[in-house]
């Protein structure tokens, strides 16, 4: 590795740790873990709970049975805080059609973060990239590298998240040997 490649890559872990700690900021100036958890089983998800963080983008997870109303509740009282600059909501949905995928879901901006809340009314996600202790079991410290660089290069790019995502990336290092941003564009055609 050259000096430039371990001066990047050292610079991409210590922003990842600062983005750890801010993003620990936010769940707790939110409160987020005892709102949230007025609902069910609150989990903080994706690149937070992996130690891949690139950008300030929160993922929560709530696996709940609550009503309507309830929900709505929580929803009134986020929106009620005086530093969520907005919040956008929709649900119940399933956006894949599935039934396990069923859920709420809400996006919130605070003090520069994008916070995903999924409230999951069914199952809600399981196996794959959705589990953060076996996306960090599958970690080494080349994949951690090469899956830091890519999301760094595409989280500032418009087709990011929306179009190609973490778990895009985390495919193509994890199950398809990718290792640089050049066979990640070569991957997606």
């Amino acid at each position: 590795m050259a000096d430039t490649d371990a001066e990047r890559l050292a610079d991409l872990l210590a922003r990842q740790a600062d983005l750890q700690r801010e993003a620990a900021r936010v769940v707790a100036d939110l409160d987020l873990m005892a709102l949230l958890g007025r609902l069910g089983r609150v989990e903080v998800i994706g690149s937070a709970a992996s130690g891949l963080m690139v950008w300030r983008d929160l993922d929560i997870s709530v696996h709940t049975s609550a009503s309507r109303a309830e929900v709505a509740d929580v929803v009134r009282d986020l929106v009620a805080h005086p530093e969520v600059a907005d919040l956008h909501f929709t649900g119940p949905h399933t956006p894949s059609g599935l039934p396990k995928d069923q859920r709420y879901y809400a996006v919130l901006h605070h003090r520069g973060w994008k916070v995903d809340l999924s409230l999951w009314t069914s199952t809600g996600p399981s196996g794959g990239f959705s589990d953060a202790a076996a996306l960090r079991d599958r970690l080494d410290d080349e994949t951690r590298a090469a899956i830091l660089v890519i999301k760094d290069h595409w989280c500032r790019l418009d087709e990011y998240p929306d179009v190609v995502s973490g778990v895009d990336v985390y495919d193509a290092v994890l199950d398809h040997g990718v290792r640089t941003v050049e066979e990640f564009r070569a991957r997606l055609g």
